[in-house]
């Protein structure tokens, strides 16, 4: 299984266009979803070439980078999946909360659905939000979009997006007392 980070949103709720590269606790916020599915498979860096940052930061780091055109997302995972293959799961760079427990309960759920396509929504509230994160088992189009199902779940903190300083405030604290927590 191959692994896609997107990271090649424009940072505009946040004021960064860097905003994967946010450091928490000394770590920029795109380490902690690596963290998450480290082991998992090829690890690929999704981004645009507008964004020298993130490419010398996946350099340094020997991940792959793909590089998109920037149109949008949707259009920028079609072209991410085309240069990776499939099957692939695709996260979003701006969850530092995410855990390797939770994405393998994910892949696990997704292993009994058989669509081309399946993507995680959480309820929240009385709110359906979709998460960013889908597994890919191949490429089949139908009239331009892949096929897809809906996967459902409570939602979690460690589903926090970071979009707006007040989500980053948030998962800094939420990290600090991870990390403050004695090892048993």
């Amino acid at each position: 299984m191959k692994v896609l980070i997107m990271a090649g949103g424009r940072g505009s709720r946040i004021g960064d266009p860097s905003k994967p590269l946010i450091k928490i606790q000394g770590k920029p916020m795109i380490e902690y979803v690596i963290d998450a599915i480290n082991g998992l498979g090829e690890i690929n860096i999704a981004t645009t070439k507008n964004h020298e940052r993130i490419i010398q930061w996946a350099r340094s780091n020997n991940y792959t980078i793909v590089l998109t055109s920037g149109r949008d997302y949707p259009n920028d995972l079609i072209e991410a999946l085309r240069l990776t293959g499939t099957p692939t799961l695709v996260l979003p760079s701006d969850m530092p909360l995410l855990s390797k427990e939770f994405i393998t309960k994910f892949l696990r759920a997704v292993a009994h659905i058989r669509t081309p396509m399946v993507t995680l929504a959480a309820v929240r509230g009385c709110e359906i939000e979709y998460t960013g994160i889908s597994y890919i088992r191949d490429l089949t189009m139908s009239n331009g979009v892949i096929p897809w199902s809906t996967l459902t779940t409570a939602w979690t903190m460690e589903l926090i997006n970071i979009n707006t300083r007040e989500d980053l405030e948030e998962a800094t604290k939420l990290i600090q007392r991870r990390t403050q927590q004695p090892i048993r």
